[in-house]
C-alpha cells in the first residue's frame, strides 16, 4: 500500500474527524505521542461501540497487534472473540494485507492512518469500511493503536453479520493516507473550545 500525506479534510466521517482532531490536540499539547491513559473522548466525540484497541508488540523482527478491546458494533460483524488475539489471527485472509499494512504504518510513522476499503453487497451496492488508526505511546514509540471502524453504504442497507463475507469475496483499496498531528494546526477542526471528556469505558 502507498500512503499519501493527508489532512483532517481527507477523512469523510464527521465523527472520525472529531476523533482525529481530539488525538491531534493531545499530541500537540504533549509535543509528541500522547499516552493511552490520556485517551478519554466524550460521547460527543465518538461512539465507543465503533472502536477497537490494539497493543503493539515488537518481537521476532516484526510487529504484532494484540486486541485489548472491541466495541459492540464490531461484535455484530465478527462471531469470534478478539480480546487476546492478534490482528493477523482475527483478520480474514483477503483483508489481511491492507489491514495489517495500515496498522504497521501507523506504528512506524506515529501518524494517524486513514484508509477506505470497498466491497459490494449482493445487489452490487458499494459498502465502504472507513478505518481510522490513532497511535499512542511514549518516548517516540507507539505501544497502543485505537481504531475507529465505520461501515458506510449510500445505496443499500448494511447487514453487519454478512459484511465480512462480502469483503472476503472482493476488496478494493479506495484511499490510504497518513495524517500527522502537525497538519491539524491550521485546521478549523482543532480550533474552538476543548471537548468535554468522559470516561470512554464507563
Amino acid at each position: 500500500m502507498n500512503f499519501e500525506n493527508g489532512t483532517v479534510d481527507t477523512i469523510r466521517s464527521i465523527s472520525q474527524r472529531g476523533l482525529a482532531a481530539y488525538w491531534a490536540r493531545l499530541s500537540l499539547t504533549k509535543k509528541g505521542l500522547p499516552a493511552f491513559d490520556q485517551f478519554e473522548p466524550g460521547s460527543r466525540v465518538h461512539d465507543p461501540k465503533q472502536l477497537a484497541v490494539w497493543k503493539v508488540e515488537a518481537g521476532g523482527g516484526q510487529l504484532e497487534f494484540r486486541a485489548l478491546y472491541r466495541g459492540l458494533l464490531i461484535d455484530e460483524a465478527f462471531n469470534e472473540g478478539w480480546v487476546g488475539k492478534t490482528l493477523a489471527e482475527v483478520t480474514p485472509p483477503s483483508l489481511r494485507s491492507p489491514i495489517i499494512e495500515g496498522s504497521a504504518h501507523c506504528a512506524s510513522s506515529g501518524c494517524a492512518v486513514y484508509t477506505v476499503l470497498r466491497t459490494y453487497d449482493g445487489a452490487g451496492s458499494a459498502i465502504d469500511l472507513e478505518r481510522l488508526l490513532l497511535p499512542f505511546g511514549q518516548d517516540g514509540r507507539v505501544n497502543v493503536i485505537v481504531a475507529s471502524l465505520q461501515l458506510i453504504s449510500l445505496e443499500g442497507k448494511i447487514e453487519r453479520r454478512k459484511v465480512v463475507k462480502n469483503f472476503e469475496t472482493k476488496t478494493d483499496i479506495m484511499l490510504a493516507f497518513r495524517i500527522s498531528a502537525n497538519s491539524f494546526k491550521e485546521s478549523r477542526a482543532i480550533k474552538g473550545d476543548a471537548v468535554p471528556l468522559t470516561d470512554l469505558w464507563a
